[in-house]
């Protein structure tokens, strides 16, 4: 049975204006804490989520063996199925910068037509979140402190690039207890912006192992910290241990768009980050090697889907 948890408290920040100096103290203070924290007036309407979870919905509907078409044995490898990474998660991947390709390339292997409609409400949203990403990286950079987001966001992040993860969680039809939709893991991005439905669920983990609640709220989209930035940040930003619960028989829908540096990205803190007498916490490592590294071991791990980069790059862990 899993045990009760507290609801978190953590800051909600407005990004349709510039934060002041008191909203960026507790940005930092969250990013640092938790790797976690909500934004509004974001610019992401409820009518688009809405479109693309009923246009999802139909694609999740297909039979198994056609969805299997783009899975782990495909040559596409957008599909996600069921007992990959839980018993009651599936997903599928849509990748920018050309969102309306890569849906569309999807939508011609499961149906064998095409579907500008679900194509171009993709390459809306991805746009949408790929600018929404730009800001927010900006203003956690710009929370460190010592000048970081004008002396390093062109120099280093200037090429990132998105993807779009539509996740849908099944829970079971007899639901007596809580159940894990997906297990403990961290993101590899650098940030990850999550628009959930009302039905909940997400999970963070506290330092001593204690799981706290996000509650969801009208209108709020959740931020969380990646492995690459906590391992940029040499951890002064932290990449959080997260889950989702399924805690109602009901279906669970949510978009998670990740913010991503380059595959041949060369991840290394520079030395005015890592500060003067600190110790660096991680060697450098090129970024696809991680990405390989995380999806070679964390299949079929339902208790705990994956490894974090510190068991990767971490200096003083085994490679």
């Amino acid at each position: 049975m899993i045990p009760e948890s507290e609801p978190l408290e953590l800051p909600v920040l407005d990004v349709s204006q510039q934060l002041c100096t008191s909203s960026l103290s507790s940005l930092a203070a969250a990013c640092k804490e938790w790797g976690f924290f909500l934004i509004i007036n974001h610019g992401i309407s409820k009518d688009i989520y809405n479109k693309i979870c009923t246009l999802s919905k139909n694609l999740f509907n297909l039979p198994i063996e056609t969805k299997l078409k783009l899975g782990p044995l495909s040559p596409d490898k957008t599909y996600t199925p069921h007992f990959i990474a839980s018993p009651f998660f599936e997903s599928l991947r849509v990748s920018g910068p050309d969102f309306t390709d890569s849906a569309q390339s999807s939508l011609d292997v499961l149906l064998g037509e095409n579907d500008s409609e679900f194509s171009e409400v993709l390459q809306e949203y991805g746009s949408k979140m790929t600018e929404l990403s730009k800001g927010v990286l900006k203003l956690v950079l710009t929370a460190i402190g010592d000048g970081i987001e004008t002396k390093y966001y062109d120099s280093e992040f200037k090429n990132c690039h998105g993807y779009l993860r539509i996740n849908n969680y099944t829970a079971p039809e007899s639901l007596d207890e809580e159940a894990e939709g997906l297990g403990m893991h961290t993101d590899m991005s650098c940030v990850t912006i999550v628009y959930q439905d009302e039905i909940g669920g997400l999970q963070v983990r506290t330092r001593d192992g204690k799981w706290m609640n996000i509650i969801p709220s009208e209108g709020t989209l959740v931020v969380n910290l990646g492995d690459m930035l906590q391992a940029w940040s040499n951890e002064r930003l932290r990449s959080s241990e997260h889950r989702v619960v399924l805690k109602k028989p009901v279906n669970r829908f949510s978009l998670a768009f990740f913010w991503c540096f380059e595959d041949e990205k060369v991840i290394l803190a520079p030395d005015e980050v890592v500060g003067e007498g600190n110790t660096r916490t991680y060697k450098p490592f090129v970024c696809s090697d991680y990405l390989r590294f995380r999806e070679s071991n964390e299949k079929g791990r339902f208790e705990k889907v994956g490894f974090t980069v510190k068991d990767f790059a971490g200096i003083g862990f085994p490679m």
